[in-house]
């Protein structure tokens, strides 16, 4: 689950906008609820700061509920950089994970579209392959993997793209494909709605499997959608609502229920 959110979110507290203070005029804070079957499982917060030449964002996003019960996870990450022609260049990339009991660390720069690990714990080889150095090349951040969607989005009303992923630990293959307008209807989880861009999605998972039994688990390919709206005034269509398989609790559906420009 952490993956499919953290990717898009390829997929989400007034922390966030410690995190990144901002001009009102380019950020937006969108909180979201997951459900799976109908039942609450998880809330996250996405903080999102773009303008012409640059870009922010971070991720805020823990279980709830029934979503608790079965794996307690807790999810902090962010990323910025800048946005050339080709799309996002990320500089640095952080995330702290409280997973199954365990709290894990990761701290990525980049240079030259190269990421480094500046810190990890606990280290890979402990758990899982790593990622040889030249495979990480012109890689992004999962978080900065949403922003390509996003910006290439804003520019040509599309979301054809494919790029590959690094988070310190998982080498995955992400591509999306535009699959036209749609009528996102209200629903009792979320008062959004409306004309949306719908963006269908998969990721390939390549390299950093785990060693143990976990490596078939690690091998799934994933996929979702993202339908993505006009919310904030001068900021480009956002997500608004979304489909997305999660890694321990199945397929799950992702409402928008607040907007803080």
């Amino acid at each position: 689950m952490m993956t499919s959110l953290k990717r898009l979110s390829g997929l989400l507290s007034p922390l966030l906008v410690s995190l990144f203070p901002t001009s009102p005029a380019h950020a937006v804070q969108l909180t979201y609820k997951l459900f799976v079957l109908g039942v609450p499982v998880a809330e996250a917060q996405m903080m999102v700061e773009l303008n012409q030449t640059s870009y922010r964002m971070a991720l805020n996003y823990k279980t709830t509920g029934l979503g608790s019960l079965m794996s307690g996870d807790h999810l902090e990450e962010s990323t910025r950089g800048v946005l050339g022609a080709d799309g996002p260049l990320p500089n640095e990339y952080f995330s702290t994970i409280h997973l199954h009991g365990q709290d894990r660390r990761m701290s990525l720069a980049y240079h030259g579209g190269t990421p480094t690990i500046v810190a990890i714990d606990p280290p890979n080889e402990s758990e899982r392959e790593n990622v040889p150095p030249a495979a990480r090349a012109h890689t992004v951040d999962s978080l900065s993997a949403t922003v390509a969607m996003i910006n290439f989005a804003a520019r040509t009303g599309k979301c054809d793209l494919s790029l590959r992923t690094y988070d310190g630990r998982r080498l995955e293959a992400f591509s999306a494909h535009t699959s036209g307008e749609e009528d996102v209807p209200t629903s009792v989880h979320s008062d959004f709605a409306g004309r949306s861009l719908r963006c269908d999605y998969l990721a390939q998972p390549l390299a950093g499997f785990r060693i143990d039994t976990g490596r078939a688990e690690d091998a799934k390919v994933r996929q979702g959608t993202l339908w993505l709206a006009p919310l904030v005034p001068g900021l480009p269509r956002l997500p608004m609502r979304g489909e997305i398989d999660t890694r321990f609790l199945g397929r799950a559906t992702m409402y928008l229920t607040s907007v803080k420009p």
